[in-house]
């Protein structure tokens, strides 16, 4: 309990008076970016989809799963548009559907122009859309993970 109250004092901003009041401190591994509540983390590297995927798990983390347009737009400060990254997006054999990691479908209302799911297809995203590439390209790719409260 007592290096949690140091940590928190030396790591975490004082409280503000406002609405955000008693939501605490989150924190990242050192080389990993704090977005909201999760955790980033963008690879140098260029690898396929699958290789990204379990890079990934070997972090203890996942690629990246986009839950809406607001966390798309908080990651083109990662991505800076220039380059297309990895995410945990692909078409699942059977299904012939866009499908996250987590086992959520792709909503395509909220990310349209992704194009029809094909087998082999795997999502990226750039700037601020998610786009379609074959799984076997070489890529960069981002993992996520939750941020740890404090």
């Amino acid at each position: 309990q007592r290096i949690r109250s140091q940590l928190t004092q030396s790591l975490c901003h004082p409280a503000r008076p406002g609405p955000a009041v008693g939501s605490g401190c989150k924190l990242c591994p050192s080389d990993w970016r704090l977005l909201g509540d999760k955790c980033y983390w963008v690879s140098r590297d260029s690898n396929t989809w699958s290789e990204s995927r379990a890079d990934c798990s070997a972090r203890g983390s996942q690629l990246l799963v986009i839950r809406d347009r607001e966390e798309l737009e908080l990651l083109k400060d990662l991505t800076q548009g220039s380059k297309q990254f990895w995410v945990g997006l692909s078409v699942p054999s059977p299904e012939k559907a866009w499908a996250w990691l987590d086992g959520s479908q792709l909503n395509l209302t909220q990310f349209p122009g992704l194009g029809q799911a094909e087998e082999n297809s795997c999502g990226t995203v750039k700037w601020n859309q998610i786009r379609s590439d074959s799984c076997s390209s070489a890529l960069q790719w981002i993992c996520q993970r939750d941020a740890i409260p404090l």
